[in-house]
């Protein structure tokens, strides 16, 4: 059992790791839905926020400049943001546009079975999690900074 207990440690530490190294190298990692829900579960005590999104959508190059600004302003409060792409050329078309937006936290390229588990049909899709891991809230479509700031408000003191 520690054994376990370690590995699933030290993987999902690698998870945390992987897109600063990946960012440098200009390679962003393509995540399965089994290391997503390691990496949420390794998130655990912090309000997460999973955007699932793509760089055509004008929704969602509208959404990230909040979600900048709420990382730069909570993530030492307990915030985690947690970014997947699901485009068709995302090797190629989401390490530049990560650059050009100026994105401070991980970005991960998405897989069918993550769309499948969120039910993903419209861009961009947020669920944002509790510290207890439990999902609070799913939104589709554009959502201001303000509005999620009223959110985490909550969140962050429970």
């Amino acid at each position: 059992m520690f054994k376990y207990r370690c590995f699933a440690f030290l993987f999902a530490v690698s998870l945390t790791i992987a897109p600063a190294i990946s960012y440098a190298e200009d390679a962003v990692k393509t995540i399965k839905l089994t290391e997503l829900n390691t990496l949420l579960e390794s998130n655990k005590g912090k309000v997460v926020i999973l955007d699932l999104w793509a760089t055509w959508c004008p929704p969602c190059r509208k959404e990230i400049p909040g979600f900048i600004s709420l990382y730069k302003k909570y993530k030492d409060k307990g915030l985690e943001i947690i970014g997947v792409a699901f485009d068709e050329n995302g090797p190629e078309v989401v390490p530049p546009f990560m650059k050009a937006m100026g994105i401070n936290y991980p970005i991960y390229l998405g897989e069918g079975d993550i769309a499948r588990k969120y039910d993903l049909h419209a861009y961009p899709t947020t669920i944002v999690y509790g510290k207890d891991g439990k999902a609070a809230s799913k939104h589709v479509g554009y959502v201001s900074e303000e509005e999620f700031e009223d959110e985490l408000g909550e969140l962050l003191k429970k």
